[in-house]
């Protein structure tokens, strides 16, 4: 996804408190966002797109539930603050037998009255236009030709839908768009309809049958060549360009069906009913879209190329984590962003070996220092930020792709993935906070990780490490002294290993992992003769910066 998107495709050309205390600020960072005891199950928007103008036409019919007897129920839409400006004006709304219901348009939402009726669905449509000042870019591609991208992260499907705009309201969709019959238009879920309509229009329908949140409901509207590259685990993968592209972009898309299958293998069945990779232009390098992926015009390089393919491998990642196994609130954008960053860097692996993903751990390290210096108070699991777009940071992206890095080397290998495939099978098209992560993966390792969490999560920074050793040929015996360096003054339980090469650069001893606990400590490894060389994490598997006394 997303330094914000802008900065980690940036990144990605390179190389790519107690529990309690937090779950109280989370919910209540929900709170200023959400609707509680208002559920809805499907959204059925029918946009009409112009060529003469920026103004939309709108008509979204929502089913939802109560849990209760309200009778006044709200709705995200931007409202325009006077006739000349951007926003939706709302001009009607009625009921499923089509009486109309009273409504008032305040603070960015419309509020609706109705009938009492708890735990039974309801149903009501919406009437609306205006210009969107953002969420739906209408603007022209690098080709000089009219495009229209859904651009929604994080909130900003409320500038041109009416909806509850929060990842903890997920619902299924669908989008009927009537727009001038040069564009083709692509959106979520399977293509029910194509139909021509009078005065040089078509009217297209997708609809997508599995809940998703409102961050990844989108449209996009353009000319475009599309190639069906095929299908992995049943599932059709296409590649949309603007046609002046096709020609490059196809080679560059077409990785993707490797990567999808990779993903279904390791991580579980796949979601939705396609996975269309489309050329756009929006101000992301990618952007997750569920089933319908967004990526910047600027990438295409019209050949297999590293760089493009983790980025097609972090977006396609989105669509079990983010999209299918959402983050119950933003302050947890790690469950999305984190392991999307962590599962690219996998698939690099799978496909290019261990030296590849070490380059990538390595790049994000550095990525991870700079920012905490920057901001050395910033955790993971944020629920102060104000401006959202604020944590599309490298706390979200590559410290939480070190945390499961950790937590992989922390479980070993056959465990992390068994608790990877029991996370995604039990939040599958639902919602998970860090704490349910932490209970899966306690439940299949039978380890208590409350710890590991706390610290990696919730409590800034990483530790810095000096450290040094010295041989006692009287004891026959290797002396390292550790110690923890960090101006925040907290302590880490970090794990450590140490490779003890001879003259010859061979490994002649590798210490099993030693648990450090405080912030000063000694090791004393057994050793027959003195080392040339001591190497501390060789296999790179700690988040930490460490510095070799006298070095």
């Amino acid at each position: 996804m997303k330094e914000g998107k802008r900065g980690f495709l940036a990144g990605l050309l390179l190389l790519i408190a107690t529990t309690v205390t937090h779950a109280q600020l989370a919910s209540g960072y929900a709170a200023r966002y959400t609707q509680p005891g208002v559920d809805v199950q499907n959204y059925a928007f029918s946009l009409m797109l112009s060529d003469s103008t920026n103004q939309i036409k709108g008509e979204t019919t929502i089913r939802f539930t109560r849990a209760d007897d309200r009778q006044t129920v709200w709705f995200d839409l931007i409202s325009p603050r006077d006739s000349s400006e951007t926003g939706m004006r709302v001009r009607s709304v009625s009921l499923s037998d089509g009486k109309p219901a009273p409504f008032s348009q305040r603070n960015d939402r419309v509020f609706i009255n109705l009938p009492a009726a708890p735990n039974q669905a309801t149903e009501v449509a919406i009437r609306y236009d205006g210009t969107p000042a953002r969420g739906l870019i209408i603007s022209q591609n690098k080709f000089g030709e009219r495009t229209f991208f859904g651009d929604n992260w994080p909130n900003n499907a409320r500038n041109y839908l009416p909806v509850v705009d929060h990842p903890s309201d997920k619902a299924t969709c669908s989008f009927t768009v009537n727009a001038p019959a040069t564009y083709r238009i692509i959106s979520n879920g399977k293509l029910q309809s194509e139909s021509s309509l009078p005065g040089g229009r078509k009217l297209t329908r997708w609809q997508e049958n599995t809940p998703i949140p409102t961050k990844v409901m989108v449209i996009g509207a353009a000319r475009f060549a599309v190639e069906e590259v095929g299908s992995a685990g049943g599932v059709p993968v296409q590649s949309w360009l603007y046609p002046n592209d096709s020609q490059k972009g196809f080679v560059d898309y077409r990785p993707a069906k490797e990567i999808l299958q990779y993903f279904v293998d390791k991580v579980g069945p796949y979601s939705y009913e396609k996975l269309a990779n489309v050329e756009s232009t929006t101000i992301f390098g990618g952007m997750e879209n569920a089933s319908c992926i967004f990526y910047n015009e600027k990438i295409i390089v019209g050949k297999k190329d590293s760089d493009v393919e983790a980025l097609l491998a972090h977006e396609i990642a989105h669509q079990w984590f983010g999209n299918s196994a959402t983050e119950a609130d933003w302050s947890q954008l790690w469950l999305s962003e984190g392991f999307a960053t962590y599962f690219s860097a996998l698939y690099l692996e799978h496909a290019y070996g261990k030296d590849t993903l070490n380059a990538v751990m390595n790049q994000n390290k550095g990525q991870i220092f700079r920012f905490s210096a920057l901001k050395p108070k910033g955790t993971i699991v944020d629920s102060t930020a104000s401006n959202l777009m604020d944590l599309l940071n490298p706390n979200s992206y590559q410290k939480g792709g070190w945390v499961l890095h950790m937590l992989r080397h922390e479980l070993g290998d056959d465990l992390f993935w068994k608790g990877i495939r029991a996370y995604y099978e039990k939040y599958r098209n639902a919602n998970a906070q860090s704490s349910d992560l932490q209970a899966v993966m306690e439940n299949v390792s039978g380890k208590k990780l409350g710890p590991f969490f706390q610290q990696w999560l919730y409590q800034p920074g990483y530790p810095e490490i000096v450290w040094g050793s010295q041989y006692d040929a009287a004891k026959k015996a290797l002396v390292i002294d550790v110690r923890q360096a960090q101006r925040s003054g907290a302590v880490f339980v970090i794990p450590l290993t140490f490779s003890i090469r001879g003259a010859n650069g061979r490994e002649i001893s590798r210490t099993a992992r030693l648990t450090m606990t405080g912030q000063n400590q000694t090791f004393t490894v057994p050793l027959a003769t003195k080392p040339a060389s001591v190497t501390i994490d060789p296999d790179n598997t700690v988040l930490m910066r460490a510095v070799e006394m006298g070095k």
